[in-house]
């Protein structure tokens, strides 16, 4: 997939961020739409793409001004091709799940290690959300792994005409049943309880107990 590189005006390091440049950087606020993009610094972008840009110029103190870029891709399901609970859940994704991190992070102790999975039937979109949890716990300090525990064969078909509910409650009994989870580790799981509503659901697995946070 194309990524563009975006960079933006300097701005002061002691001033007030203004809205979000991404939707002045674009022909139109169709075109934004349909762009995803990331805000990183000049030396975060230089480390990434060093063929696109320019390594930062130690002339320039860090300490006067910021030079930020955006680098955006092409998304991969344009706005308005998504279903539309879909493009509900997705549009407001991001305090959705920083909701659910922060309730989250407070149940566990400062050494616990984290693992998270989103269920949702569109894989794309479950993938998104479990990312989106995963970054937002990082960067609010705790200890992620980049796995998830599995269950045998037997365990999926026992629970897979079980309620939404009660397959999370037996799946965290498992886990910690067949060590798939230690003492120290928790599993947050992020799911949509009901077909027809566009809220994130989401619970935690610590120790064998399953705790519903919302």
């Amino acid at each position: 997939m194309e990524t563009f590189i975006i960079f933006l005006m300097a701005l002061p390091s002691l001033a007030d961020r203004a809205g979000d440049p991404s939707l002045n950087a674009f022909r139109s606020k169709a075109e934004a739409r349909n762009m995803e993009c990331t805000r990183v610094s000049q030396a975060q972008a230089h480390e990434r793409f060093p063929g696109q840009v320019p390594e930062p110029s130690p002339r320039v103190s860090s300490n006067l001004m910021d030079i930020d870029a955006l680098v955006c891709t092409p998304r991969i399901v344009r706005v308005g091709e998504r279903p539309a609970r879909d493009e509900a859940i997705l549009s407001s994704l991001s305090q959705s799940v920083s909701d659910i991190a922060q309730v989250a992070g407070a149940v566990g102790d400062p050494d616990t290690l984290w693992h998270v999975d989103a269920f949702y039937p569109d894989p794309r979109v479950a993938h998104k959300i479990a990312v989106a949890a995963r970054t937002h716990l990082v960067e609010t300090g705790h200890l992620v792994s980049d796995r998830v525990p599995l269950l045998a064969a037997g365990d999926l078909l026992v629970m897979r005409d079980l309620p939404e509910r009660k397959r999370f409650e037996l799946a965290c009994a498992r886990f910690f049943a067949e060590h798939a989870l230690g003492e120290h580790e928790a599993f947050l799981g992020i799911t949509v309880v009901d077909p027809r509503e566009t809220q994130l659901h989401a619970g935690v697995c610590q120790k064998g107990v399953w705790q519903w946070l919302r």
